[in-house]
């Protein structure tokens, strides 16, 4: 069910973050060696090494349109590249520690960072202007991720707790605490309803965001859990990286896991699906990053049952896997795959670094114009879906007067009937009006 495409090797440190592009085509990677390799999936196509970092690279992203990439790291600085051989870049000091997590929103406009200074802070992509921060946690941030809608973001810290935002207004929505372990890695499920968390005891929660609960708990690794990725499409599963150097897949509608994977050679660090679901890749101390096949069964929309789209209205069920024992899990080895020796070029020979926010002017133009294409995009994609809401609010309005117009007939046929009663001189109870005692 599961085997290994690819072995790429580049990397002369640890891997801690890694992130497929929109397309498919590429693979971008970062690590404690200070520098970002971004990959080529397909046959003939080239790596380009990116530097600038001067500590590890702690997180790395693509933009949804697929044109801009973003990466932090634990010098504090920020920097949105542009993924081509030019290596053209924007530095920013972001924080005043090291900065641990940066993610885009839905709409590609804002970037996310976390960091050690306690804080959480949002950016504008164009020029990279600071726009809020987020300051309820009590120690160093670990990571936070923004909601599929962009409306929400969720973080964890070393304080044990696990935050929900509103992005709009600033607000801290709910504090999850947990009391045993602090989260290592927070991501939102694609339909936006769940939260998964790795959490630094080996165990894996699933958070329901409306009612605030504890969904899901699995107790399944012998160490720290550094990374989970959902399942894009479907939303049926969960893979999830620990230190101990294994991967398991957990069925969320079973509530159980199914699989334990061994390929990597140390501590899994970042394990991320494709946008399509088909493949996840995994990278960590070992300095090898594992891009996997994944033969998941797809899952009709209950809706559409012609169609063969798959649904992300997952509905999790509540589960409390406690341990392996007694569960039917399998096991998978990796197959041995060569090494995939690409040439990696120097893509930062044009990157350069700004010390304050007021001096970004590096490839100003060709930024803008990366940002443009990635804006249209997006309010091309807002139309789409508010000609959808409209339609289906029009709709409900039709059901809506069809329910009244049957109302006023129901109304209007008993104040007849009443009428004809009363000219007659029979109640409803079939007494007669002024009839002897």
């Amino acid at each position: 069910m599961f085997s290994v495409e690819r072995n790429l090797r580049g990397h002369h440190g640890t891997i801690t973050s890694l992130a497929f592009s929109p397309n498919m085509k590429q693979l971008i990677s970062c690590s404690n060696d200070k520098s970002i390799i971004l990959w080529g999936l397909q046959q003939k196509m080239k790596a380009f090494r990116f530097t600038g970092h001067t500590s590890s690279v702690s997180d790395v992203c693509f933009a949804p349109s697929g044109n801009l990439m973003a990466s932090c790291s634990q010098d504090g600085s920020l920097a949105v590249w542009i993924p081509s051989i030019t290596g053209e870049s924007t530095f920013w000091k972001g924080h005043q520690a090291a900065a641990r997590s940066v993610a885009f929103t839905p709409d590609g406009r804002q970037i996310l960072s976390a960091s050690d200074d306690k804080t959480i802070k949002l950016w504008t992509v164009h020029k990279s202007k600071f726009v809020a921060s987020f300051s309820s946690h009590t120690n160093w941030v670990r990571c936070t991720r923004p909601s599929p809608d962009g409306n929400q973001m969720v973080s964890c810290a070393d304080d044990r707790t696990i935050k929900l935002w509103d992005l709009k207004s600033g607000d801290c929505i709910h504090t999850f605490y947990e009391p045993k372990a602090q989260g290592n890695y927070v991501e939102f499920h694609p339909s936006g309803t769940c939260i998964g968390t790795a959490l630094a005891n080996g165990v894996v929660k699933i958070y329901e965001t409306r009612m605030r609960k504890v969904l899901q708990l699995y107790e399944i690794h012998n160490g720290p859990v550094h990374s989970l990725s959902f399942h894009p499409t479907s939303g049926n599963y969960l893979i999830t990286g620990s230190q101990e150097g294994t991967l398991k897949v957990l069925d969320l509608m079973e509530g159980r896991p199914s699989y334990t994977l061994y390929g990597p050679k140390g501590a899994v660090h970042s394990v991320k699906f494709s946008p399509d679901g088909d493949y996840f890749a995994t990278g960590g101390a070992d300095n090898e990053i594992l891009v996997w096949k994944a033969n998941f069964a797809p899952v009709l929309d209950v809706a559409d049952n012609s169609s063969n789209k798959s649904s992300t209205k997952t509905k999790i069920r509540p589960s409390i896997a406690g341990g392996l024992q007694g569960v039917d899990v399998k096991k998978i080895v990796a197959s041995s795959v060569a090494e995939d020796r690409q040439d990696i070029e120097d893509a930062s020979v044009n990157s350069k670094r700004s010390s304050s926010i007021d001096e970004l002017e590096i490839s100003k133009k060709t930024m803008d114009m990366q940002i443009s294409d990635s804006l249209e995009k997006t309010g091309n994609e807002r139309e789409k879906r508010l000609e959808i809401i409209i339609a289906d609010l029009v709709s409900q309005v039709d059901v809506l007067t069809n329910t009244l117009l049957a109302l006023e007939q129901r109304v209007t046929f008993i104040e007849d009937q009443q009428k004809e009663n009363l000219g007659t001189g029979i109640f409803s109870n079939g007494e007669q009006v002024g009839a002897p005692l």
